[in-house]
């Protein structure tokens, strides 16, 4: 005869304690991967050239202002460009 009971679902894993690592593997990376420092050196770049453009093409008298902030902000990207390119692994 055929039970008329539900078929009981798997319980889920606690996800307060982490599954062992298996042996042999390492730490393994953690997260998303770094992005390439190219991409971020092309895009302090065009911040940097933004910021140029800004101060030469803008006719009003506040041109200084988003000139010195596109400025800025492409250095913020020409920085983490050159630190991302310090932390590479040299062996990869």
């Amino acid at each position: 005869m055929p039970s008329s009971r539900k078929p009981r679902r798997k319980q889920p894993s606690n996800p307060r304690q982490p599954s062992k690592p298996r042996r042999g593997d390492g730490p393994g990376q953690v997260g998303k991967r770094p992005t390439a420092p190219g991409f971020l050196f092309a895009v302090g770049l065009v911040w940097v050239l933004c910021g140029v453009y800004a101060l030469v093409a803008l006719s009003a008298s506040w041109k200084l202002i988003p000139g010195v902030v596109f400025i800025g902000i492409g250095l913020f990207w020409l920085r983490g460009a050159i630190t991302a390119a310090a932390r590479r692994d040299p062996s990869a």
